[in-house]
């Protein structure tokens, strides 16, 4: 099933658009209420080729390019401070 975000979110949360396309696979972006872009994930990408593009290419689209999800969620997580100096 895809998400669907606004164009004004998608631009002001980017981050968490790619982390969203990578969990879910796809995600359509709308624009005053109408369909503008869909983003796929790569695995998502190859499937919607016909098999001969996908060989053409020399395997699946992107592959070794992935980051997991639960990585980029990891790298978004900002460390708070247990503490802070008051002076």
């Amino acid at each position: 099933m895809a998400k669907r975000v606004s164009a004004s979110d998608a631009k002001n949360n980017f981050g968490g658009l790619l982390e969203d396309v990578a969990a879910l696979g796809r995600v359509e972006i709308i624009k005053h209420g109408r369909l503008v872009a869909v983003v796929l994930s790569p695995r998502t990408f190859n499937a919607s080729l016909p098999a001969d593009e996908v060989a053409e290419q020399g395997g699946a689209w992107g592959k070794e390019h992935m980051i997991p999800a639960d990585s980029a969620r990891r790298a978004r997580m900002l460390a708070v401070a247990s503490c802070f100096d008051e002076e």
